[in-house]
């Protein structure tokens, strides 16, 4: 059993090589903190038999099990946040995301490995973009796509430049998601934020609301460890022994990692106990592959409750707990967590704060509202109908009944009847074309584009006809230089007035049949919800037309036009 602890791949090696040529037979090997060391080490375990336990290797890499098979970890690997992640969308409901990944191998590890998690669990993975040093090009990009989600894969240095090319990129606030590492160091933005283009205030006003995504270090719960202390008085004997020493995150991992050892060579003597009497773990050399493989089978079968929570491995890889934490005010407030052991997602209760008044879409939302006629002024303007047609009726009432008496008689009554009567058609006109779709259904309001053309169109000819049949006659009389007395009677202008109407229907019955009306929707701009939801408004207004409406309408236009002329 011993530690190694220099980030150099050359010393590293020689520590381990030292150790197994000149030091007594070791059982296991605990430690491993700088991937690239550990990797290396890691994967000529197999040759000495030999169980490596690391507490703080969370590259993605060491959890290839054909490459790294005596390989375990207390701490879980980079790759650990992924299930956390899409069970946080599935919270959400956000079905539409995009990643944003810093060139690095550690990062575009854990981006392959998303994108594996999230396949075939509808999801989809808009747009994936990648930068080196400049992240604005693909920032840029990702508010093309309209990438609500944002899933980013950088280092504090980057995520400076990143929220900074959000901010001018009007990428943050209410209407977007960003999610984040989380295991960047307390205040990581003061460090960077010199060497960035823009304002202070700028960068906290986009990273306000993010959520970082990292492994837990020490469990919340209450409950007695496997070392019958709780979390909480571990952690506070800890700080009592390390005074003013520097604290690690993984200290929690090492102390649990001690604890795995013990169980695992337990378990092993149990085995061996009951199993072969005279065999002990004392016998292990590193040619003893048996005994190599009854401590790898005993370490596979750990399960305790630990200081960092539930110690479980799968293949080698720790089932932690991750924690979520959110910007808010310019510090982390830890906001839940999502236990790998059960696949449970604990959110705390009214701790995630959102900028708008619900959780950002995961795409621009687009509601098409219909633009309707106003009940109220639709109201007015039916009741001021109604008194007309009733003030008509009156008027036809009294026209009717006074038929007969000479002045009446003079004015050519019939005519009149048909005035009113082509007065009143035009007044129904009005309830038709106050319909729309708030009071019919799409077919009926087709049917309707028919309906009330063809009575504007009969009730203006009846009633203009009707004034145009009795000045011309007037005109007729006056025209006679010969004074002889000229009789122009109503059947003549009543026959003036039906030819009208032919002509009318000549011209209705072709548009019907050639170009019919058909109810057609025009769509607007969109606007802003007046409610402030994350959603835009499409304003749409539903009408009349048909493939040449500008010809009908001119034919019909020129031919009332001459009525009035």
């Amino acid at each position: 059993l011993f530690f190694f602890f220099q980030c150099d791949n050359a010393k590293g090696l020689k520590a381990f090589y030292d150790a197994i040529k000149f030091g007594p037979n070791h059982l296991m090997v605990f430690g491993g903190v700088c991937a690239t060391v550990t990797s290396i080490i890691a994967e000529s375990l197999k040759g000495w038999n030999l169980v490596q336990l690391s507490f703080a290797a969370t590259t993605p890499e060491l959890a290839d099990k054909k490459k790294y098979p005596y390989f375990f970890r207390t701490v879980p690997s980079d790759n650990a946040v992924n299930p956390a992640i899409l069970k946080l969308l599935k919270h959400y409901h956000w079905k539409r995301v995009g990643t944003l990944t810093q060139d690095v191998q550690r990062f575009s590890e854990v981006r392959n490995n998303l994108t594996g998690v999230l396949d075939g669990k509808d999801i989809e993975i808009s747009d994936t973009e990648s930068f080196s040093d400049d992240p604005c090009t693909s920032v840029k990009k990702l508010k093309g796509n309209d990438v609500r989600i944002i899933l980013g894969q950088f280092n504090e240095e980057m995520a400076v430049k990143v929220f900074c090319c959000a901010y001018d990129e009007e990428m943050y606030g209410s209407k977007y998601q960003w999610i984040i590492p989380g295991w960047y160091e307390n205040l990581w933005w003061e460090a960077w934020i010199n060497s960035s283009q823009c304002l202070s205030k700028n960068l906290l006003a986009a990273m306000e609301g993010y959520i970082g995504v990292d492994f837990e270090p020490l469990s919340s719960k209450t409950n007695k460890t496997i070392s019958g202390r709780t979390p909480q008085q571990y952690e506070k004997e800890y700080n009592a022994r390390r005074g003013d020493g520097q604290s690690s995150k993984f200290h929690g991992y090492a102390y649990d990692g001690i604890w795995v050892i013990a169980r695992t060579l337990q378990r092993a003597m149990n085995y061996l106990n009951s199993t072969n009497k005279h065999q002990k773990i004392e016998d292990f050399n590193y040619s003893n592959q048996k005994l190599g493989n009854i401590f790898l089978n005993a370490m596979n079968e750990t399960r305790f409750f630990g200081v960092t929570g539930d110690v479980v491995f799968k293949n080698g890889e720790r089932m932690g707990t991750i924690k979520f934490t959110q910007f808010q005010e310019q510090k982390e407030v830890k906001v839940g967590e999502y236990n790998a052991v059960d696949d449970t997602l604990v959110i705390i209760n009214n701790s995630i704060r959102f900028q708008g008044v619900e959780p950002p879409k995961d795409k621009t939302i687009i509601q098409e509202e219909l633009r309707k006629i106003s009940l109220p002024l639709y109201s007015i303007l039916s009741a001021l109908t109604i008194l007309g047609m009733i003030m008509a009726s009156a008027f036809l009432f009294f026209n009717i009944k006074n038929r007969n008496q000479k002045l009446i008689k003079m004015s050519s009554p019939y005519m009149n009847n048909l005035i009113i009567l082509g007065g009143m058609l035009s007044y129904a006109s009005i309830f038709l074309f106050g319909l729309d779709g708030s009071f019919v259904s799409e077919k009926t309001f087709e049917t309707l584009c028919t309906v009330r053309t063809w009575i504007l169109t009969v009730g203006y000819t009846t009633a203009f006809g009707a004034m145009f049949a009795k000045t011309w006659r007037v005109h007729a009389i006056f025209k006679n230089v010969k004074m002889k007395k000229k009789i122009i009677k109503d059947q003549k202008l009543l026959g003036i007035v039906g030819g009208m109407l032919l002509i009318d229907l000549c011209i209705l019955i072709c548009w019907q049949v050639v170009d019919p009306l058909r109810r057609t929707v025009e769509k607007y701009n969109m606007e802003p919800d007046p409610a402030g939801r994350d959603i835009s408004i499409r304003p749409i207004l539903e009408h009349c037309e048909n493939t040449h409406m500008t010809i009908w309408l001119g034919i019909v236009y020129a031919y009332k036009g001459l009525l009035m002329v």
